[in-house]
């Protein structure tokens, strides 16, 4: 039987993956697109408005993710999902979340690039726990 933690948490890593990916391939790049006098308010307003979605399912995941190994135990899947989600967290609020708050002032197109490049780690680590967490589902192996 798949236990809820796992079905909740295949739900939140897709819905985390694809708006990831959507951060990544569109939005992000987007940001170079703002002209620089428009940067500042467009910015203030997309922070607001994609923490009010990603922050909530971050925190859904990672209360399902804990949930999942107190409660059902350490396997190797459960370990590598809880290992993804820190690398995730980590991420966010060493690299990204900084690098929004100096683009609070203005628009820098240094910012933008190590935006998109730090972004990779989230993009690369929502990607494979969506892929692990549904591969232990399929297989049984969660």
């Amino acid at each position: 039987m798949v236990s809820l933690f796992l079905i909740f948490n295949i739900a939140i890593s897709w819905g985390l993956f694809t708006l990831i990916w959507l951060v990544q391939i569109i939005i992000y790049p987007g940001f170079n697109r703002i002209p620089a006098a428009e940067f500042v308010i467009y910015h203030r307003w997309y922070v607001i408005r994609i923490s009010a979605v990603v922050l909530p399912l971050m925190i859904c995941e990672a209360t399902v993710t804990i949930g999942w190994l107190l409660f059902e135990g350490y396997s190797y899947v459960r370990l590598t999902s809880g290992f993804l989600v820190g690398i995730i967290w980590l991420s966010t609020f060493l690299l990204q979340v900084p690098i929004h708050n100096r683009l609070q002032s203005g628009k820098d197109d240094a910012s933008i690039r190590r935006l998109i490049e730090t972004n990779w780690i989230r993009t690369i680590a929502w990607s494979i726990k969506a892929i692990v967490v549904t591969t232990a589902a399929v297989t049984g192996l969660a």
